[in-house]
């Protein structure tokens, strides 16, 4: 009798003490608390649970934005093309209106075999809000033979993504692209390319973010080895307008033993 009279004590103090902390907004201040429910996920908060600040990227954004962002990248030992290093340029503008996101991105390609510009990039992605905490997107591109060698031809690309954040401030994120190859056939038999990758990211603060990525490839050559690649980003909020990112990633189980690495830094300035 003894017994069940304490378990019964303990679970009813078990159950007022899980219903004191219950936080539905997952926002990290109690329900008992929180002068504000059902605040969006990965909103900053006070100590009373109402929002501060949202943490998000400028490209998530659903304000009618348009960033403009130049960029500049360095890659070596580009063996995929034949190249020992290689510098880039971009010049890229995003526009995000509602759950849509138009993107538009050329620039000017530096190496051993030729100068001139890459082909020119043109993408519209659709986003989708199940839950507060999931997005994912779907949308097509194409990409236009602006760079010039033989048999460059107009490629086009099926894009998919999602992100979840299980946190505040936590990231879990992955996609695959896949693109269908119009190039003539040269010197070396082409395929279609799919691409995976998966990652992770944290926001240390409303301005601060730094990601982890695994990506894994084909190339446009059937018989190249697959590029299987690690790499970061952090991404840093300079002000109200103007933010910048930086790139890492590093080839790795290349064949030849000279796995390429790549850096890019982008700086991006939001016109409205």
């Amino acid at each position: 009798m003894m017994t069940r009279l304490l378990f019964s004590l303990f679970l009813t103090a078990a159950l007022a003490y899980a219903d004191i902390d219950t936080d539905q907004d997952m926002d990290g201040v109690p329900d008992m608390q929180d002068k504000c429910q059902d605040t969006p996920f990965l909103t900053e908060v006070d100590s009373s649970g109402c929002p501060t600040k949202e943490l998000i990227f400028p490209q998530e954004r659903n304000d009618g934005n348009l960033d403009i962002v130049v960029g500049y990248g360095y890659s070596y030992d580009n063996d995929d093309f034949m190249r020992s290093e290689q510098h880039t340029v971009r010049l890229q503008a995003s526009y995000v209106l509602d759950d849509w996101i138009c993107t538009l991105r050329t620039g000017y390609i530096t190496d051993s075999a030729n100068v001139g510009m890459t082909d020119t990039v043109f993408k519209v992605k659709k986003r989708f809000k199940p839950v507060t905490n999931f997005k994912f997107s779907i949308g097509a591109g194409v990409r236009l033979p602006t760079y010039d060698f033989q048999g460059n031809n107009t490629d086009f690309t099926l894009y998919s993504s999602a992100i979840y954040y299980p946190l505040s401030g936590v990231s879990l994120f992955g996609g695959a692209n896949y693109t269908f190859i119009r190039d003539d056939e040269i010197a070396n038999p082409l395929q279609n390319i799919t691409a995976l990758y998966i990652g992770t990211g944290y926001f240390f603060n409303e301005d601060l973010y730094i990601n982890a990525s695994y990506s894994y490839s084909d190339t446009k050559f059937r018989d190249y080895h697959k590029i299987r690649t690690l790499s970061t980003t952090l991404f840093y909020q300079l002000s109200e307008k103007w933010f910048v990112t930086f790139y890492y990633g590093q080839e790795i189980e290349d064949i030849d033993g000279n796995p390429r690495s790549t850096f890019n830094v982008r700086l991006g300035y939001s016109v409205w």
